[in-house]
């Protein structure tokens, strides 16, 4: 989840985005469900999608059996929590939680200059932390 400069996506190497994802995951899980009982899992493959020239990873979704009332007084909290990990990753602010249009997902979505959007938000049952459109090297859908 590396921060880049504003312009053209500048694209980063597979490994290193996907070591600062995995660096950056847990304590996103901890922003979002401070309970240490909560048992997180990966839900889907990771995808490259090449979009206007540019490869783009996601690593699959972070899947909680969780889910957050949109009453739980607790959405601001979580707000400066996400936004502590996120800062250091060149991710704008999540402001404050809303519903996701047409959904019943309620939770944060946030983006940075480089096209890459974090989405982590709660259903009826479940959380989920979904990471997209992260700018890796070109090589990466070529296959």
């Amino acid at each position: 989840m590396t921060a880049c400069s504003s312009g053209a996506p500048e694209p980063v190497p597979l490994e290193d985005a996907r070591s600062q994802y995995e660096e950056s995951l847990r304590p996103l899980q901890q922003a979002m469900l401070s309970d240490p009982g909560v048992t997180w899992s990966q839900a889907g493959a990771e995808a490259f999608l090449e979009e206007d020239g540019v490869c783009r990873w996601s690593p699959g979704d972070s899947v909680a059996p969780v889910g957050i009332p949109e009453d739980d007084p607790s959405w601001s909290e979580r707000a400066e929590a996400v936004d502590e990990v996120l800062a250091p990753h060149g991710f704008d602010a999540v402001g404050g939680a809303g519903r996701r249009h047409s959904a019943p997902a309620y939770g944060f979505d946030t983006t940075r200059p480089d096209g890459a959007r974090l989405q982590l938000y709660s259903v009826p049952g479940q959380t989920v932390i979904r990471l997209s459109g992260v700018p890796v090297e070109p090589s990466e859908c070529d296959g």
